[in-house]
């Protein structure tokens, strides 16, 4: 395993712990929020959702880069690192580094031939 995917895995596992507490975060403000303001607060309830769904991917992607024995394994490495980007809306700036920095390792050619020559490309 190259080092980026190392990096990489180690990323996925830091960020899903991260995307959980801002999935607690903001899903208390926003049931908190929901009951002082009458109901308005509860327009924000798309936030705990974004980092849910991201928390969810960054697992998958991780159990996959960890034992690197099933196909399409870099499309979802590609979309757990594309809804890290995407959770800077909920002011998760860590997760967003984070899929910056997975998405330019992973279009390195050394990255895409380690997973073709384990075929799970």
């Amino acid at each position: 395993m190259t080092s980026d995917l190392k990096t990489a895995k180690t990323f996925f596992l830091v960020s899903a712990i991260i995307n959980i507490l801002g999935f607690l975060g903001w899903g208390t403000s926003t049931i908190i929020g929901g009951v002082f303001t009458c109901g308005v607060g509860c327009l924000m309830g798309f936030l705990p959702v974004i980092n849910l769904v991201s928390s969810i991917m960054d697992f998958i992607a991780y159990g996959k880069l960890n034992s690197l024995n099933q196909k399409g394994t870099y499309g979802t490495v590609q979309t757990a690192a594309i809804f890290q980007i995407v959770t800077i809306l909920t002011g998760n700036v860590v997760s967003f580094i984070f899929g910056i920095i997975i998405l330019t390792n992973l279009s390195k050619e050394e990255n895409r031939n380690f997973l073709k020559e384990k075929e799970i490309f």
